[in-house]
């Protein structure tokens, strides 16, 4: 039967509305995309059980016996790039792992920093790193685990890794926070708590005060820790290059000491000075061409150009003596609950560290601030009371009462 024209015009009415009513319905239903402006990529390398978390575990030889309850959910593994500027402002692309529980619950994000890699195939993006392994327990016990690679590992290979700067590991941290927030928020998943954790040990430490003093200081609205651990960082490197330099036996790892020299040396427009100005030759020239891993003398009192010790000995080199303070991370107020460790026995990064860092805290008015100090724990021995203190620490902090 055929409609009268005003039917028919009445009906198309009626559909348009109708059609424009559901398009709407659809839009709420669907909200558009996120559009991240850190995240840059996310690709997922493995989606590990619950059992194969169990077995990255005990193979470690690292948790001690009846650590295996610990274990609770299976875990998804990705690599992160993303946007973070260096020292300098310029943009670099940076990359990371993100390790997530499978799970509906909600869960706390946990920045956790590396320590110094040992080669570039141990950056956490690339999941072949001890880190990522201790990673992944955490992450099976209920949180979602962020680990930068830092400038000059992962997809930024290509660039001078800025050790022990206080500045870049501080902005890398930021940015992979934000970035992992954004990731969330791409695959339009509810899984993150409003609580935010920080921990890192050796240079994982440093870099954790580090971005905890930038988050509380620029950026206290966007970000809110929870709490927050370190341990075996050097946090005070003024005390660090003045004992250095004043030393007179061979330091098995003075290489650690030269790189962050190096380093700030070439960061710094106010230094940028020959080698000649540090060290003596020839290890002056051999630095020069081989660099800091070169197998140089390890006795400071004979590598050391004298005249720098002096200076800095005598407070003259303000300028050096500068760079340190900038780099300084233990003198300041923390207004989230930190806990620090540190081994007394710890000959890599001296106990000092910590125990300056808490009594200038402390001076400060630090409220909710812990010092554990591990009796005769070396920097290696250490590693794991600092573990499994941080575990209990958040733990109870995720889950008050």
């Amino acid at each position: 039967m055929l409609m009268h024209p005003r039917q028919s015009l009445k009906f198309f009415l009626a559909a348009t509305l109708l059609a424009t009513f559901f398009s709407c319905l659809k839009d709420e239903e669907a909200p558009p995309a996120h559009q991240p402006e850190f995240l840059i990529e996310a690709v997922q390398v493995a989606d590990l059980s619950r059992e194969e978390v169990a077995e990255i575990m005990s193979q470690g030889g690292f948790y001690p016996p009846g650590s295996e309850l610990l274990v609770r959910f299976g875990v998804e593994a990705y690599s992160l790039t993303y946007n973070t500027v260096l020292w300098d402002g310029s943009a670099i692309v940076a990359s990371g792992a993100l390790l997530v529980p499978k799970t509906t619950e909600k869960f706390p994000l946990l920045s956790f920093q590396p320590g110094t890699l040992g080669s570039p195939s141990e950056a956490p993006s690339l999941f072949q790193s001890p880190y990522t392994d201790l990673a992944s327990v955490f992450a099976s016990a209920g949180f979602i685990m962020a680990l930068p690679d830092f400038p000059g590992y992962g997809v930024s290979a290509e660039t001078e890794h800025p050790y022990e700067h206080r500045e870049s590991l501080a902005l890398a941290t930021r940015d992979m926070i934000r970035a992992a927030r954004e990731f969330f928020l791409v695959e339009r998943r509810e899984a993150l708590s409003e609580q935010l954790f920080l921990s890192g040990y050796s240079a994982g430490g440093y870099a954790t005060l580090a971005a905890l003093k930038l988050l509380q200081d620029e950026h206290p609205d966007e970000f809110r820790v929870s709490g927050a651990t370190a341990g075996g960082g050097a946090y005070n490197k003024t005390q660090m290059f003045l004992e250095i330099v004043k030393s007179d036996i061979e330091l098995p790892n003075i290489a650690l000491y030269l790189w962050a020299l190096d380093v700030y040396n070439k960061i710094y427009p106010e230094l940028r000075r020959p080698y000649t100005a540090y060290f003596n030759e020839p290890w002056a020239t051999q630095i020069a061409q081989e660099g800091v891993f070169s197998g140089v003398e390890k006795n400071p009192s004979i590598l050391l150009n004298p005249s720098f010790v002096e200076e800095i000995g005598s407070g003259s080199d303000t300028a050096f003596l500068s760079v340190l303070a900038d780099n300084d991370v233990y003198d300041w107020l923390p207004e989230m609950p930190l806990k620090l460790y540190h081994g007394t026995y710890d000959l890599v990064v001296p106990y000092f560290n910590a125990q300056t860092a808490y009594e200038a805290m402390t001076a400060r008015g630090a409220a909710d601030l812990e010092l554990e100090p591990i009796v005769q724990g070396t920097h290696e021995s250490s590693l794991l009371n600092y573990m499994m203190g941080t575990f209990g620490y958040f733990l109870a902090i995720r889950n008050p009462g």
